[in-house]
């Protein structure tokens, strides 16, 4: 029920060293970046030591879309092919080739859900509950959309795990994978990471393989004569999560453990220091049971 997953080559050999020793599904690829996918030859191997093999393929710019493309025509068939990008998913579809993989995954690049946003409950504290439940739907929740992504081949999805936006999800009828801990807040089309170290990609893929925390600080003013910068008021501070970056998504920390009716808990190994991630998959392993 529990798969860790890496963006990260190098942590390869540790992933699958825990995922051996605690029986986990092993998962492999970026959801935002196409420069951390693994090579071909990388796949083939790692899909060889592990049944069932996830591959998750990134939100994909329209430079790249064809060596997206290529990649997942490339991958051994039997894999988990989880998918960002609603234009790689048409493609796909419309050209057949979705076929033989075990599942076919909208991720989190498709599926969307309002509860990521770290004030949500500050938005919606004077709305009845029927707006309230309306509004922590997921994007998959429309009937039409839903049948949609039916009809492109999608027999499971990905979301966070928080416990509105999986109730929300398992209304779908369809397989929820949740990610543990680390909310996904937004995509950046202009990587952060790129922009903070002044690298512009592939050359910055290292960079992005352990996150970084995020402070509040000099947040746009428009009250001043001329606008400028201001420092957050304490009341913001009190509101605002800690936030970290890790390549071009940022996320937010939710303690949430409650796992019932999903069909797996994802791990991402990226996330910690991989001296510690022995002891976050052993108390993940406790908390599923």
């Amino acid at each position: 029920m529990i798969e860790i997953r890496t963006a990260d080559t190098a942590k390869i050999g540790l992933v699958l060293e825990l995922a051996g020793e605690f029986g986990l599904n092993v998962g492999i690829g970026s959801e935002c970046c196409v420069h951390k996918l693994p090579s071909p030859q990388q796949v083939a191997e790692i899909a060889s030591q592990v049944d069932d093999l996830v591959v998750v393929t990134p939100i994909t710019p329209q430079k790249h879309y064809d060596r997206v493309l290529d990649f997942i025509r490339g991958l051994p068939r039997g894999v988990r092919l989880v998918v960002n990008d609603v234009g790689v998913l048409y493609s796909l579809h419309g050209g057949g080739e979705l076929d033989g993989f075990s599942a076919v995954v909208a991720g989190r690049g498709i599926v969307h859900t309002s509860e990521a946003c770290p004030w949500v409950d500050h938005l919606l504290r004077d709305e009845s509950e029927e707006v309230k439940d309306a509004f922590l739907q997921t994007n998959l929740n429309y009937s039409r959309t839903l049948g949609f992504f039916r009809d492109l081949g999608v027999s499971a999805l990905e979301t966070d795990l928080e416990l509105r936006t999986v109730e929300a999800a398992l209304r779908t009828g369809m397989p929820v994978a949740a990610h543990a801990e680390f909310i996904a807040v937004s995509y950046a089309r202009s990587c952060h990471t790129a922009r903070f170290f002044g690298e512009v990609p592939p050359d910055c893929r290292d960079r992005c393989n352990a996150p970084m925390e995020l402070d509040l600080v000099d947040m746009f003013d428009l009250s001043g004569s001329p606008p400028g910068f201001a420092q957050p008021s304490p009341e913001m501070l009190g509101i605002f999560p800690k936030l970290y970056l890790l390549g071009a998504t940022i996320f937010m920390k939710r303690d949430v453990h409650d796992v019932q009716g999903m069909e797996r808990v994802i791990v991402n190994g990226d996330m910690y220091d991989p001296a510690k991630l022995r002891d976050v998959v052993m108390a993940f392993v406790e908390d599923v049971g």
